[in-house]
């Protein structure tokens, strides 16, 4: 695929600017093309370890060697350099960013290329600087990107229609008032190239007519679809659970059939319900409420509340377990009453745990109740294990820091994922699927909306009660 013709005499100029790339519009493409047509080292910058992933797969895919470029998430880039010159920068010591230190770096990282000790380092280290996914940008770090784009040139790709981000007290960039007056729009994708390459016109001219629509501010138009759509409107609320049963299982999922369900993008227990619902796996967060609380919640606890607590846990990531029946009868054997049958492994391990401390029997609860039921929070339960076995072997000094350091190496490696799930926006962003069920209701933005939509490659099953749907 070649590079349009208006960023390569861009990139020929060595000016500066932006690109609207809408998605499945080959924007990853178009950044490894450009590298691997470029003769000096290039700068990438993203902002997820999946996307660093993402282009390093397709660099190497077009035989770039790793010399050619320096590929990094901004905020590594940012961390790395500030801590490489504290003097400049300013930087406190930190060795481990958590959420609310970020800022912090960030202004150190602004502060080290305001002053100029970087210019000649970076003139002579990068050719050119490529930054994807720009509109999840934070001000902050838009500042960085600026500061850099003084020394060498900078094209920023990215989406207004896909800034999904909240990063709380952190403002994100505005594409108007931030984006365009440092970096010009030099051009837009034009071509739908994940349909088109299956041949799939009839979604992606669907797709690019709602596109239009919600950059326009209307509603999305369901009432007129192409086949490989099918909408299923909720007429009756006491219809709901059969459509949306009907809808996500219209497929047999298979490594070449996945279905994504996108589902609320705010709670991870009404998506945990729904997975449960439909039979499909849960994505998890890497920050993951349910993990987090469940780890302070052991180590609050001892004896039978523990257990109580746990086998209840399990029971809202298993199919199967009934914390009721085995509660009563471990406690029955427990207080000593005869029992003709024997003790099960998992009845073993709950009473060790009601009678010491230990955590081993934790793990062997997990893995019990696993063998007798479908889990549908699997993330979470081996992510809980995993920390468990870090606590036991005394990593880290609690529970919750055991946990912490367990999401932050999965972070590192990457996940995979079953082949049907359930997931949210904020989750899914920039992964594709052949098949996706959308559920479109009140409050979804017209960014999530999009987001949802473009996923699938192949067909859109939508759930909603409204045949124009009119975004928050």
């Amino acid at each position: 695929m070649p590079v349009p013709e208006a960023i390569a005499e861009a990139v020929s100029a060595q000016t500066s600017g932006s690109v609207i790339a809408p998605a499945g519009y080959g924007k990853t493409e178009t950044i490894a093309e450009i590298v691997a047509n470029t003769t000096g080292r290039c700068l990438l910058l993203t902002h997820t370890l999946a996307g660093v992933e993402a282009l390093k797969s397709r660099l190497k895919s077009k035989g770039v060697r790793p010399e050619r470029y320096q590929l990094d998430t901004i905020a590594a880039w940012a961390l790395r350099y500030a801590s490489s010159f504290p003097k400049a920068s300013g930087i406190p010591s930190i060795t481990t960013p958590r959420g609310n230190q970020w800022p912090t770096v960030y202004l150190a990282a602004r502060q080290l290329l305001t002053s100029g000790t970087l210019d000649v380092v970076v003139k002579a280290s990068y050719s050119m600087v490529l930054v994807d996914e720009y509109q999840d940008c934070t001000v902050s770090q838009h500042e960085i990107i600026k500061e850099l784009s003084r020394t060498v040139p900078v094209i920023v790709f990215g989406d207004p229609l896909q800034g999904i981000f909240d990063f709380g007290s952190e403002a994100v960039v505005d594409w108007t008032v931030d984006v365009l007056p440092t970096f010009p729009q030099v051009d837009e994708l034009k071509t739908p190239w994940r349909w088109k390459k299956l041949g799939n016109h009839d979604l992606a001219k669907w797709l690019r007519a709602t596109r239009d629509d919600l950059l326009a501010g209307r509603a999305i138009d369901l009432q007129t679809v192409p086949s490989c759509i099918r909408v299923h409107h909720v007429k009756n609320q006491a219809l709901v659970r059969k459509l949306e049963a009907k809808a996500c299982n219209a497929i047999s999922p298979s490594p070449t059939n996945r279905l994504v369900i996108v589902g609320t993008k705010g709670s991870e227990n009404q998506r945990a319900a729904l997975a449960k619902r439909v039979r499909a796996q849960n994505v998890e967060t890497i920050e993951c409420k349910g993990l987090q609380e469940a780890c302070v919640k052991i180590e609050a606890t001892t004896g039978f509340p523990r257990l109580r607590y746990f086998v209840t846990f399990l029971s809202k990531s298993i199919v199967g377990v009934r914390p009721t029946p085995f509660l009563r009868r471990v406690e029955d054997i427990h207080k000593g009453k005869r029992i003709t049958k024997p003790l099960s492994v998992r009845e073993a391990a709950a009473l060790q745990i009601i009678n010491d401390d230990h955590l081993e029997p934790l793990t062997i609860l997990i893995d019990e109740f696993r063998k007798v039921g479908q889990a549908f929070r699997s993330e979470l339960l081996f992510a809980l294990k995993d920390s468990l076995a870090s606590r036991i072997l005394s990593e880290h000094p609690t529970l919750l820091d055991c946990a912490w350091h367990i999401q932050e190496r999965r972070r590192h490696v990457g996940r995979r994922h079953g082949y049907k799930i359930v997931t949210s926006t904020l989750l899914v962003k920039g992964l594709e699927y052949e098949n996706s069920v959308v559920f479109l209701s009140h409050p979804m933005t017209k960014e999530d909306a999009y987001v949802a939509l473009t996923r699938a490659s192949l067909r859109i099953d939508i759930v909603t009660e409204h045949m124009k749907f009119q975004p928050s």
